[in-house]
């Protein structure tokens, strides 16, 4: 699967809020806890070749992603598989040489609407933020164009203008933002 997604800041979440829940039907409550990792070697391409380890309720997951970008729009190619213990893991990563250089916490809600994902977040240490995705099945330019689309078009819908699309990834402004994990 190929995740078609873009994230953009919002002034006031509520207001956001308010437009999604007229257009889509909710879905959940979340509280996302992520912690980055790569190994000793990747340093100097952090996030290229890392890892995701993240907790939502009970469940924990690892994520690995092949990234692109294509018209502000990040494009992944993600693979994930589910962990019965998050710490038993992070210690396994820490022990075969892995360091966790970042950690971000999103809250916020959950909507969807014919297949796309709408979330309304805080991010903690950046603010308030809109991200829309839909998952394609093949890497094909006519159906990822058509994602692009309507993801696009959620955006619009929410009544969010394109100019607030951010085109880092949350990492980077983590780092940026000095809240790096060492």
């Amino acid at each position: 699967m190929l995740e078609v997604e873009l994230k953009a800041r919002i002034d006031d979440a509520r207001e956001v809020e308010e437009r999604v829940g007229k257009l889509a039907k909710f879905v959940r409550r979340f509280d996302k806890r992520d912690a980055y990792w790569h190994g000793p070697e990747w340093r100097l391409a952090r996030g290229a070749k890392g890892f995701r380890v993240r907790t939502d309720g009970d469940k924990a997951v690892v994520t690995f992603k092949t990234k692109r970008a294509e018209g502000g729009m990040e494009l992944n190619l993600e693979r994930e598989f589910e962990v019965s213990d998050a710490d038993a893991f992070e210690a396994l990563a820490e022990r075969i040489g892995c360091e966790r250089f970042i950690r971000k916490r999103k809250t916020g809600s959950a909507w969807e609407k014919d297949g796309t994902l709408i979330e309304i977040m805080e991010v903690e240490g950046l603010g308030a933020f809109i991200e829309i995705e839909r998952l394609v099945d093949e890497d094909e330019p006519a159906a990822i164009a058509l994602a692009q689309g309507m993801v696009r078009a959620a955006l619009a819908d929410s009544g969010v203008p394109p100019e607030a699309i951010e085109s880092r990834t949350y990492s980077e402004l983590l780092l940026a933002a000095g809240r790096g994990d060492r």
